[in-house]
C-alpha cells in the first residue's frame, strides 16, 4: 500500500494556487481541509487535498 504523503501549507497552499494564510485560515475556522499537527507544524494529507478538490469541481452548467 502506498503512503499518504502529507504536505506542508507551502505546499497545499501551491498546488492550491491559494495564500498559505488562506489555508491557516481555514484551519483556525475549522472549514473545508482537514488538518494533522505534527509537533507545532501543520501538515495536510495529500490523499484529503485531492479529494477536496475532487468535492470542489463543478459543472459548467452548475455555475
Amino acid at each position: 500500500m502506498k503512503e499518504d504523503r502529507l504536505l506542508n501549507v507551502t505546499q497545499a497552499s501551491e498546488i492550491l494556487g491559494i495564500r498559505p494564510k488562506t489555508l491557516y485560515q481555514w484551519k483556525w475556522m475549522k472549514q473545508h481541509l482537514p488538518f494533522i499537527k505534527v509537533g507545532k507544524a501543520l501538515r495536510i494529507s495529500e490523499r484529503d487535498l485531492m479529494d477536496f478538490i475532487e468535492r470542489s469541481k463543478r459543472k459548467p452548467e452548475e455555475v
